[in-house]
């Protein structure tokens, strides 16, 4: 699993793993897999923190978000 806060790949040398690591963020990230969502009144967004990458922009605090967290109980699946 790659992440912001990976911090290394188990088994290699720390330059070549820190190396590895940007490499696969950077191909992660490009525009062409974001998701941007433009906000409307109503609206609902549902993600897997385990399948994907994911980051909050800034938005106006007076814009009255509402933000609700799930866990569910038991194992994760990786695929």
């Amino acid at each position: 699993m790659i992440g912001a806060t990976a911090e290394y790949v188990i088994g290699m040398e720390p330059t070549e793993s820190r190396a590895l690591l940007d490499e696969l963020l950077a191909w992660s990230t490009q525009e062409r897999f974001r998701y941007t969502h433009d906000w409307q009144v109503g609206d609902l967004i549902i993600w897997n923190n385990t399948g994907i990458l994911h980051q909050a922009l800034p938005y106006d605090a007076s814009s009255e978000r509402t933000l609700h967290r799930i866990t569910l109980v038991g194992e994760e699946a990786f695929s």
